[in-house]
């Protein structure tokens, strides 16, 4: 019996970059079942399909029409590009599912699909072993959820355009935290910590944090309960230099709006901010 008569083709591939290493590449060879591999040429093509070692190089992007479903993963600088040779492809789009795998596709493009009728979804690693996060319509939700059970991972399916959000939320918890953590690093260093201790307080410190929201939530905000002093916190965001000084302000001015706490230090601290 061959190959193709083992198992019946449900996906179709359209990419560019390195393929293996996304979702796509980490499917299971014997649960694959991919067919067409487009690219921005054959010889591309065959190099993905070969990388995959599943499926086979298709001469052009048409060929996807007859795949239940189309999986598309391109790197950044060349998202623009792949999309737009498979908008251009001769395929039938209606009820055709569409997953945007591993890659960061703009709303107005993706939309440029929908509108010609197909259903689109996005399975997505974002740094959590064990989890993806799924966010899309049916029938390509379905799809995108069997991907993550072939894959034996937790999907983490969030509400349909709610994706910026999602993404906000790991630039919070990544991009956007490392630098305070560094700060409190370099602030330990001045205090007359060696380097490698005042990077493992800072890191121990930020974990606690982690840990005790974890466990109590909102509750574990140092001043849940006990208003600080203002006098104290001056004089710590004065011991901060510029530009963190403005941004170590806004910290703790936001965690009293968050938590709805204390709202008399936090109109003497506001009083007091410099102009």
């Amino acid at each position: 019996m061959s190959r193709a008569s083992e198992y019946q083709v449900e996906y179709g591939v359209i990419g560019a970059g390195a393929l293996s290493k996304s979702l796509i590449g980490q499917l299971p060879r014997k649960t694959r079942q991919i067919g067409p591999v487009a690219g921005v040429s054959f010889r591309v093509a065959s190099r993905m399909a070969n990388s995959l070692r599943a499926g086979h190089a298709a001469r052009n992007a048409d060929e996807l029409n007859g795949s239940p479903a189309i999986l598309f993963h391109a790197p950044d600088d060349q998202v623009r590009l792949i999309a737009d040779l498979l908008e251009h492809a001769q395929i039938d789009w209606k009820d055709k599912p569409l997953i945007f795998c591993d890659c960061e596709v703009p709303l107005p493009l993706v939309d440029r699909f929908r509108a010609r009728g197909a259903s689109t979804a996005v399975a997505r690693q974002f740094g959590i072993a064990g989890a993806i996060m799924v966010e899309g319509t049916p029938p390509a939700l379905a799809c995108a959820l069997r991907i993550a059970s072939e894959l034996r991972l937790r999907a983490i399916e969030i509400t349909p355009g709610s994706s910026d959000m999602f993404a906000a939320t790991l630039t919070l918890a990544t991009a956007a935290l490392t630098p305070l953590v560094n700060r409190a690093a370099s602030l330990l260093r001045a205090a007359g910590l060696r380097d490698k201790a005042a990077v493992g307080m800072a890191t121990a410190l930020f974990e606690k944090t982690i840990q005790e929201y974890g466990h109590s939530g909102k509750q574990s905000w140092s001043w849940h309960v006990r208003e600080p002093e203002t006098e104290q916190i001056e004089a710590e965001i004065a011991a901060v230099e510029e530009p963190f000084r403005s941004l170590f302000r806004g910290l703790i001015l936001a965690g009293f709006d968050e938590f709805e706490k204390h709202p008399g230090a936090a109109r003497r601290l506001r009083k007091s901010e410099p102009e």
